[in-house]
């Protein structure tokens, strides 16, 4: 048993640390509110397990949520820092029993006013979950019971109050959901969604409110392009830092997927291990997976918390970032390597409103350079900088992907971009996606653009530059100075396997865009079958990347 006072001194210490940790930053934890919510929950009792009927057993990861989550406020703005939080933790870790308890600190303890809060899931039985294990806290707490109605019929917990504060069920099938004004949600298994919307009609819904707060909980699962891995990828991605978002928070626990056997990565992906989690209960399940590839895939699911039935991710943002620079192999005047090595390109077109990537290659010695460029139409980029929180327009703003003016691609404007490089580069050739290039192509071979070559999208011409790409990585032999549009596409990538262990890139289920990747590969490919030179740059140079 975890005694109320040794909670409370282990979040005491979060507290402190976490405040020397933002003494010179825009943030920091607010202790009193932080106080008020540990204590809060730590009134509460559990409603299942052997601690049915127990105080609350704040664990030190649940400590470390409610603070951060609840307590992070921003010196500038005054509110609280984030608007997302991600739980993404295995089976019977506690996540529904301490959602639980938040929503109930939320609906009697916090000072907001008129508080909608929902309860929402793909399935009513799934949604019902947490609303249950709230009701059951309250049902164990006489001061709570007296303050507030609990209506089965219609899953809702109304506080009495002047204000209408309350807590409902709210699911994929609800007949409407137009006028929801959510002040939290908790969305749960996020993972079982068939789609993205009620996620994004709540999270829409939130945007009038000053502290709003949208909780995602859930396992891994099998749905590689659904809203949960969508998060995920997304969390990945801020946690790595390339793709800065100051309100999302997450806190992941699952196990190495090449390590997924070994004990101490069961006890590193169950942090309630001991109390909602058995080690002699894994052992078991561990035992059933042997011979059994349907049990393998639920024990890794469901208790590993690793993504199933997929492809693997191509580069890993470790390895990539891992690149030396241009400085490192004494370049400080890009301008002189422009036109002393030869260059060689890939073109991927996008469609009429997306993307397109421009990417080029050169060997110099045993490394090869690369240069990307990429165009978006303005109106595309704000949409959906708003929608998928991906920051086209600081890109955009630090020259790193142009702009062309509407929600189209502007081809003339690219047709002049693409002549400008080529008269600025020694490029010798460029390899091209069929698919939608046949206008420009011809455009720009009219304009004198010589060795413009089509490059098959699929394994045959794909595969062998996809590997020899990953192969050059892995050895450090790429330099790109972390490109962040490029980075970002990088860490998008999936691959496809066919049965004679070829490889290409998974465009139409890598997790976001990979233009500049496929551009990459197509350029790497040309230069294989077209690359001759050995030309090593000067040595006299600058950054300009």
């Amino acid at each position: 048993m975890r005694e109320k006072a040794t909670i409370l001194a282990e979040a005491k210490e979060y507290i402190k640390a976490k405040n020397l940790e933002f003494q010179n930053s825009d943030y920091y934890i607010d202790e009193k509110i932080a106080l008020k919510a540990i204590t809060f929950i730590s009134l509460l009792r559990h409603t299942g397990g052997k601690l049915a009927g127990a105080s609350f057993q704040l664990l030190p990861f649940q400590i470390r949520f409610i603070v951060d989550v609840i307590a992070t406020y921003s010196r500038v703005s005054g509110n609280r820092r984030y608007k997302t939080a991600l739980l993404f933790l295995p089976r019977k870790n506690g996540k529904t029993e301490l959602i639980g308890a938040l929503l109930n600190y939320f609906l009697f303890s916090d000072a907001e006013q008129g508080k909608e809060i929902y309860c929402a899931a793909n399935e009513t039985d799934q949604a019902k979950i947490i609303f249950n294990a709230a009701t059951s806290m309250i049902a164990q707490n006489p001061t709570l019971s007296k303050n507030c109605e609990i209506y089965k019929s219609t899953r809702s917990i109304i506080a009495k109050s002047k204000f209408q504060n309350f807590i409902k069920v709210l699911t994929a099938n609800a007949n409407t959901k137009d006028g929801l004004k959510p002040y939290v949600f908790v969305y749960d298994e996020l993972h079982a969604a068939k789609d993205g919307e009620l996620w994004r009609v709540l999270n829409e819904g939130t945007i009038n409110r000053t502290n709003p707060l949208s909780i995602i909980i859930s396992t891994a699962g099998y749905n590689q392009q659904g809203e949960m891995k969508r998060k995920y990828d997304y969390a990945k991605q801020v946690e790595q830092g390339i793709i800065k978002d100051g309100s999302f928070y997450s806190m992941i626990f699952e196990a190495d997927s090449a390590k997924w056997q070994d004990e101490s990565e069961w006890i590193k992906a169950n942090p309630a291990l001991g109390y909602g989690v058995q080690l002699e209960n894994l052992r078991t399940k561990y035992t059933q997976t042997i011979g059994n590839a349907e049990n393998e895939m639920s024990f890794k699911t469901k208790h590993l918390n690793i993504w199933c039935n997929s492809s693997k991710a191509w580069i890993s943002d470790e390895i990539w970032t891992q690149a030396p620079s241009l400085k490192e192999l004494g370049i400080l005047e890009f301008s002189t390597i422009q036109r002393d090595l030869e260059w060689y390109g890939g073109l991927d077109l996008s469609s009429t409103s997306d993307i397109t990537a421009y990417t080029l290659i050169a060997k110099m010695d045993e490394h090869f350079i690369i240069k990307p460029f990429f165009w978006l139409p303005s109106d595309n980029a704000k949409r959906r900088a708003r929608n998928d929180r991906v920051p086209y327009i600081d890109w955009i703003n630090k020259g790193l992907i142009t702009a062309t003016e509407g929600n189209v691609v502007d081809y003339a404007y690219l047709k002049s971009d693409i002549e400008r490089i080529n008269s600025e580069f020694n490029i010798k050739a460029t390899a091209y996606d069929r698919w939608n290039s046949a206008g420009i192509i011809t455009e720009l071979t009219n304009e004198g653009l010589g060795n413009l070559t089509p490059f098959g999208q699929g394994y045959g011409s794909m595969s062998q530059p996809t590997k020899e790409i990953y192969a050059l990585a892995m050895k450090k032999l790429l330099v790109h100075d972390n490109n962040p549009v490029l980075r970002w596409m990088i860490s998008n990538v999936e691959i496809l396997t066919d049965p004679a262990g070829n490889i290409k890139l998974a465009k139409n289920k890598s997790r976001e865009k990979i233009d500049g990747v496929v551009a990459l590969v197509m350029a790497y490919g040309i230069y294989s079958l077209m690359g001759t030179s050995e030309t090593s740059a000067p040595s006299v140079r600058i950054l300009e990347f």
